[in-house]
């Protein structure tokens, strides 16, 4: 079944700039970990930058040390972003929505642009972070306030 006939079937017509033909698999044996946004976290890239020529990251974030308290208040330029936590949990603050603790199991859409902060996390805190585009500027509100 063609692309285009398997999107039909599901009732959505797939972008066409979306690469095709292109298959990725990450194996955790195979895992390697960087630096990422943040000095607190680890980053396990899943290769779907490469795979998807830049238009989506996934990763799998992981403390390398113990929350430090809140975090600063943020937003992302980008056009979508999922978090799926893996383990542990975390509380944390989205502007116009409040207080928001994220567990084992917990599926969160972020709606591009909404400022938020990480209030806290536990030591395994571990999730999956799916974003389009792969790359993004990261907008602290202090910045942005005073560039106002």
């Amino acid at each position: 079944m063609s692309d285009k006939a398997a999107a039909q079937r599901h009732g959505v017509e797939l972008e066409p700039s979306f690469p095709k033909g292109r298959y990725h698999v990450s194996h955790a044996k195979d895992a390697h970990w960087d630096e990422g946004l943040r000095p607190h976290f680890k980053y396990r890239d899943l290769g779907m930058v490469e795979a998807t020529k830049g238009k989506v990251r996934a990763h799998v974030i992981a403390p390398t040390s113990p929350c430090a308290g809140p975090g600063d208040l943020h937003h992302h330029a980008l056009d979508f972003q999922m978090v799926y936590v893996l383990k542990g949990r975390a509380r944390m603050h989205f502007e116009g929505v409040g207080e928001v603790v994220m567990e084992e199991g917990s599926c969160m859409y972020q709606e591009p642009g909404i400022k938020h902060s990480v209030l806290e996390y536990s030591d395994d805190y571990t999730v999956i972070e799916i974003t389009i585009p792969a790359d993004f500027e990261t907008v602290s509100a202090e910045a942005q306030e005073a560039a106002e």
